[in-house]
């Protein structure tokens, strides 16, 4: 039998199963699109590997459209302060969640200017729990400025949907999507102020106060980012807010990362995290999108989530 990294290009031995899978597939995609191996996972890397590519900023061949091309682009050129866009990460890695996250929401980006209702439609179908009337923007590596009116550091929305109840009210979605990453276990250095203000949004039971002051419950990215989130709905004056993981249905760590949170919320704020799966809301998109996007949807789907494509050596 011939050995995978000769097939598909060098691979990770150190991945754990799900990752090892999701690199053959971008790897076996690499090859779909005649892309030759790239080195990675930064630009000073020496290493090829089978899910990298090289020259994407001038090909474009990491997104699915080519408008979405050019949007990326676009924020490379117009990175403002404090935004961590990694550009050769966006646009030579086929593995990582920031391209994938493009790829997700720069199509509905686009459509919510030319037909609005379907987006809307397409939305709620996916958020059912929320009270989702209108949608009304949709943006992708957000973060609020001027940052000291929020959390105070570079903490960033992979992606975000705002929109409007059937009252007027305004209401945000803020979305952190993976793919292979596990949402970050390290805590920030000198984050006692951001502790604080977690504790001041009285989202949490009062034994989390002392866990957290303690050292016992670590600021992860998980909660920071359910930090930004509510600082948002404070500051902008929105109704209500909400933190969405968004990540492959076998993704191995999703469920423990919102479990480890969820039990110290106060449950009538339990809705407050949550997770999506990435094949529901891209289902959702080709089933209620129109014909032209949808069929980016369904590239989409073929190209990071049909992992039945992968075997893997026992």
């Amino acid at each position: 039998m011939e050995n995978k990294n000769e097939i598909y290009g060098n691979q990770c031995e150190s991945d754990n199963t799900f990752t090892r899978r999701a690199r053959l597939l971008q790897s076996m995609y690499r090859m779909e699109i005649g892309e030759e191996e790239g080195v990675g996972p930064t630009k000073a890397s020496k290493r090829k590997y089978g899910n990298m590519i090289s020259g994407g900023d001038v090909s474009g061949k990491n997104f699915l459209m080519k408008e979405t091309f050019e949007y990326a682009k676009e924020r490379v050129k117009n990175r403002r302060e404090n935004e961590t866009i990694d550009e050769f990460r966006l646009f030579n890695n086929l593995l990582s969640s920031m391209p994938m996250a493009f790829n997700l929401f720069h199509p509905l980006m686009l459509l919510l200017k030319q037909d609005p209702a379907m987006v809307t439609l397409a939305v709620r179908s996916v958020f059912r729990n929320f009270a989702v009337f209108e949608v009304t923007e949709i943006g992708l590596e957000f973060i609020p400025t001027p940052i000291e009116n929020y959390t105070k550091d570079k903490s960033a929305m992979d992606a975000y949907i705002k929109f409007m109840d059937n009252k007027g009210g305004k209401h945000i979605i803020a979305i952190e999507t993976k793919y292979t990453d596990v949402l970050g276990v390290n805590e920030a250095q000198r984050c006692e102020e951001q502790k604080q203000m977690l504790i001041d949004t009285g989202l949490f039971s009062p034994d989390f106060d002392e866990l957290l002051t303690g050292g016992k419950v670590k600021l992860t990215q998980i909660y920071r980012n359910l930090l930004l989130t509510e600082r948002y709905r404070i500051v902008e004056g929105l109704k209500d807010s909400y933190s969405v993981v968004l990540s492959p249905k076998e993704h191995p760590s999703t469920e423990e990362e919102i479990k480890s949170v969820t039990k110290y919320l106060k449950p009538e704020y339990a809705y407050k995290l949550s997770a999506v799966s990435l094949e529901d809301f891209v289902n959702a998109m080709i089933q209620y999108l129109p014909e032209y996007y949808a069929q980016v949807y369904e590239s989409f789907r073929g190209r990071y989530l049909e992992f039945e494509k992968v075997v893997l050596n026992p």
